[in-house]
């Protein structure tokens, strides 16, 4: 048996399979990823004005402040919705904060997470976050909420979060309280 029998032609092919499906792949990917990504800024949209329904629009600003992802202000004068991330014990746990121009906390929305599913996502039920809405914008500990049970780390996360939120609100609004 020759070489070209026993190795070539089946190195041959399966290179020519892999490079057919390389290009079936990336082909793919690229009708599907500008799909994807007007999605993800619709859900971002629609998260932005759940958290602040009296807005008509927002204006991106920035935010030197790490880990927090986004930072808008309504243009009508309703207030300011602000996001923000930290690590908690599946990845980042993120939320969506709502404030007024006076700086009390409109709404919280934990956003969607790779948490402990039946325990860390509690994070996201609004029993936890709507513990906040109403209060002034001033750091929160873990004592001071009521943390979900058995979630501590994911708890602890979805508080540095919304003080993150909270730290970039006050960079932006000039310290309003």
């Amino acid at each position: 048996m020759s070489f070209w029998n026993s190795a070539g032609k089946p190195v041959l092919v399966l290179v020519l399979v892999c490079l057919i499906a390389g290009i079936v792949l990336s082909s793919a990917n690229m009708v599907t990823a500008p799909v994807i990504a007007a999605n993800e800024e619709e859900e971002k949209a629609q998260t932005y004005f759940a958290a602040l329904p009296e807005a008509d629009h927002f204006t991106p600003v920035e935010c030197a402040i790490e880990n927090v992802t986004a930072v808008l202000q309504a243009d009508n004068g309703a207030g300011w919705v602000i996001t923000a991330q930290s690590r908690g014990y599946g990845g980042q746990v993120p939320a969506a904060v709502a404030f007024s121009p006076d700086g009390t906390i409109l709404r919280v929305i934990m956003m969607a997470n790779s948490e402990t599913p039946g325990l860390g996502q509690k994070v996201t039920e609004e029993a936890f976050s709507q513990q906040f809405s109403g209060r002034a914008a001033t750091a929160f500990t873990i004592d001071s909420i009521d943390a979900v049970s058995g979630a501590t780390i994911s708890s602890r996360a979805a508080v540095n979060a919304i003080d993150l939120a909270i730290e970039a609100f006050h960079e932006v609004s000039g310290g309003a309280q």
